[in-house]
């Protein structure tokens, strides 16, 4: 990968356009005075709406829906693309509620990640638009580290990652915008220099960064920069994902095996061994909580 790869930029992100802030101050009403079981009650229905008219956004979800439920047609596919819309929504409610301090996180597999977490060196997170994403990179204990994100700035105050959850203050993460030099990689790599840890998105796909996978019964592609970033490094990625747990007041935080990329030999294709693990973590959690995975990017088309 190349810093001009690295610089190029996906589509725009659906939720840039997606703004009501009538919708959004009414939500976090109900979810301050009633809690967030209350809310997600609600979201079910702002759901249906936007499953029935906008279909924008339904075409933007149907590539990952019909490789997940290849059977599905006509109305069993919408009442899917429902289903993920509710899900979408109430885990954006279970991110704030952790912001209110109405929900709790606990980790589900705590002995994959607690050795790296006071060992020495930098760390390279992995997150994907799974559950309650926005929250996820707050959600990890990282030690003592300096924390960065390497992210697109979000123009949508709602699902603005880098807000903190002491009353929509800027967070102690630090974002590293994608705008920069080298894709904001250079940045990066001086953060886990200095034995800090940062966080990059695994399942968004930069222009000519895309690695060939199997994923649901095709070739996908998925981003290799955190796996060179690590290499370079000479850090593990932690591949990690946030999901609702038994109740709307709690999110469960689950590890996937921790990989260390080692530099690959010149004229391989670059870390594709380790996108695969990434992409079959991906995979599992999906089947397990398939309304969960939001990959409103068709990964299985075609990349020249």
């Amino acid at each position: 990968m190349n810093g001009a790869s690295a610089a190029r930029q996906p589509a725009a992100n659906l939720s840039d356009t997606r703004r009501n802030k009538l919708g959004s101050a009414i939500l976090r009403g109900i979810l301050s005075l009633f809690g967030p079981a209350a809310a997600c009650f609600l979201v079910k229905f702002i759901a249906l709406v936007y499953a029935l008219t906008d279909r924008q956004a339904e075409q933007r979800a149907l590539p990952y829906l019909k490789h997940r439920f290849p059977e599905a047609k006509g109305l069993r596919m919408k009442r899917h693309v429902w289903r993920l819309f509710t899900a979408q929504g109430e885990a954006l409610i279970m991110a704030l509620a952790l912001a209110d301090g109405q929900a709790k996180v606990c980790e589900r597999n705590p002995e994959v990640f607690t050795p790296l977490r006071d060992a020495p060196g930098g760390l390279v997170f992995l997150c994907s638009h799974f559950g309650a994403w926005q929250a996820a990179m707050h959600c990890v204990n990282a030690g003592n580290r300096r924390v960065a994100f390497v992210a697109k700035p979000d123009r949508n105050a709602d699902v603005d990652k880098s807000r903190a959850f002491n009353g929509g203050e800027t967070a102690p993460m630090h974002i590293i915008d994608t705008a920069g030099a080298f894709g904001g990689l250079l940045e990066a790599f001086d953060v886990l220099e200095s034995g800090g840890a940062v966080g990059l998105m695994g399942d968004r796909c930069l222009e000519h960064d895309a690695v060939p996978v199997r994923f649901f019964g095709g070739t996908a592609h998925f981003p290799a920069a955190a796996f060179f970033l690590a290499a370079r490094a000479h850090a593990p990625v932690v591949p990690f994902f946030l999901t609702r747990g038994d109740s709307y007041r709690e999110l469960r935080l689950e590890f996937a095996p921790v990989v260390r990329p080692a530099r690959p030999a010149r004229g391989g294709i670059k870390f594709q061994a380790d996108v695969q693990l990434y992409a079959d973590a991906l995979e599992r959690m999906a089947m397990e909580h398939p309304y969960d995975c939001f990959l409103f990017e068709n990964v299985w088309e075609a990349r020249t």
